[in-house]
């Protein structure tokens, strides 16, 4: 891959899709999929990420991930960035993801590091991995650093620049560790149209882009994209009182979904779903074998938290949303 050909993600917010089962038969289910695809792209979001972490990605086969892939291909309209996440346990396991999304037509894979291994994941394993990978990947890189998924590894600073400096096709990265100083150091050493900072959850939004991010990529974003990306828009601009305003409601919202994948699809079914167009999401958006969906006490903590911002994303053009 030429440095011409190279293109860094253009700032804005992006959402990991979760993913459609069929409880019953333990499938994709295909139809709703499509659906949730295509009315995400349709929200002002600026790209999406296919198989990210709440896509419950390490719960599907190859074969399945090869599918939402070519699916999101087929559904978001021409030209819209589609982010593929590529997590393995090893390099050749990433290399094989990232040819699928690559033939798929992914733009961009988001690349976690390899850390089944704990302790044994030191950083000169992790800086020889990203360099091994980006040396063979036919799409442009982003590192994702989400430590409560890799053992509690947690990339530095340092790390990612030296990783980055080294491959001029690692353009980005994910920064779920919630580290707002990460941000300020790395926005002081890379312009953004060499290397997007994103962070990693909506909470932080506001805080990533005062100091320099392009945006998030964050889960929340299933449920009220509109709402994020009006807080991208109000701090762009200028408008800040407003916008922080808006992420106050938005992160004391977000918050439940702290507790795992299962409580942002159980949400996304209660507020999302229903603009979409899909029907029975409270059955087809239950966390995939054998992991179970929230407790009524806690969709009831989920419902009363979010029932204000969702009458916000019906203002800003979200239409009717929950049935609550």
């Amino acid at each position: 891959m030429s440095k011409q050909t190279i293109k860094v993600p253009k700032p804005g917010c992006y959402v990991p899709a979760i993913t459609f089962f069929d409880a019953n038969e333990d499938k994709i289910d295909l139809q709703a999929q499509a659906k949730f695809y295509k009315y995400l792209a349709g929200t002002g979001l600026q790209g999406l990420v296919i198989l990210g972490t709440n896509a419950e990605t390490f719960l599907l086969t190859r074969d399945e991930r090869r599918t939402l892939l070519q699916l999101a291909r087929r559904t978001v309209p021409k030209g819209f960035p589609i982010i593929a996440g590529v997590g393995g346990h090893s390099t050749a396991q990433v290399l094989e993801y990232i040819l699928d999304a690559h033939e798929a037509g992914a733009d961009y894979a988001l690349v976690l590091p390899c850390a089944y291994f704990g302790k044994q994941t030191t950083p000169a394993v992790v800086q020889r991995f990203f360099n091994e990978v980006a040396r063979q990947s036919p799409l442009p890189i982003l590192i994702y650093n989400f430590p409560g998924v890799c053992n509690g590894l947690d990339l530095d600073s340092d790390l990612i620049t030296a990783i980055a400096k080294q491959n001029s096709n690692v353009v980005g990265v994910k920064l779920t560790c919630g580290s707002v100083a990460k941000i300020n150091r790395l926005a002081a050493v890379f312009p953004q149209d060499r290397f997007a900072v994103f962070g990693g959850q909506a909470d932080f939004l506001l805080g990533g882009l005062a100091s320099g991010s392009a945006g998030c990529i964050a889960a929340f974003g299933n449920i009220f994209p509109r709402t994020i990306v009006e807080i991208f828009n109000l701090w762009r601009a200028g408008r800040r009182e407003e916008g922080l305003k808006l992420q106050w409601a938005a992160a004391l919202a977000e918050s439940p979904t702290k507790a795992g994948i299962a409580n942002t699809k159980y949400a996304t079914a209660v507020f999302a779903a229903p603009r979409a167009g899909i029907e029975n999401a409270d059955v087809l958006l239950r966390p995939r074998h054998p992991y179970e969906a929230p407790a009524p006490a806690a969709r009831k903590v989920i419902g009363e938290a979010m029932r204000e911002l969702d009458r916000c994303e019906r203002t800003l053009g979200g239409g009717r949303g929950s049935k609550l």
